[in-house]
């Protein structure tokens, strides 16, 4: 699972196996989605961004990590028109 501790609140935020955010705070504890809206729990509220970041969808492992390394749209038309599938 991924765990990481708030940095201004101090809350513990662990998404668990089902994708849900696992909020912890002075023995209070909510589930949250990865959008940060409440399932259920006595913590209601949760930084949306945390959550977003932790659970949120994920870049796949394969794929560039910077978006200059990433193909531009003017490659991407040029290589579909030289094998022929823009016809």
């Amino acid at each position: 699972m991924r765990r990481r501790k708030h940095p201004l609140s101090g809350a513990i935020y662990d998404v668990r196996d089902d994708g849900l955010v696992e909020v912890s705070l002075d023995g209070h504890v909510g589930l949250f989605t990865h959008e940060g809206d409440h399932v259920s729990g006595d913590l209601h509220h949760a930084d949306p961004h945390f959550c977003l970041w932790l659970a949120g969808p994920q870049v796949p492992a394969n794929m560039a990590r910077n978006p200059k390394d990433l193909p531009s749209i003017a490659r991407q038309r040029q290589e579909t028109v030289s094998t022929g599938a823009a016809q």
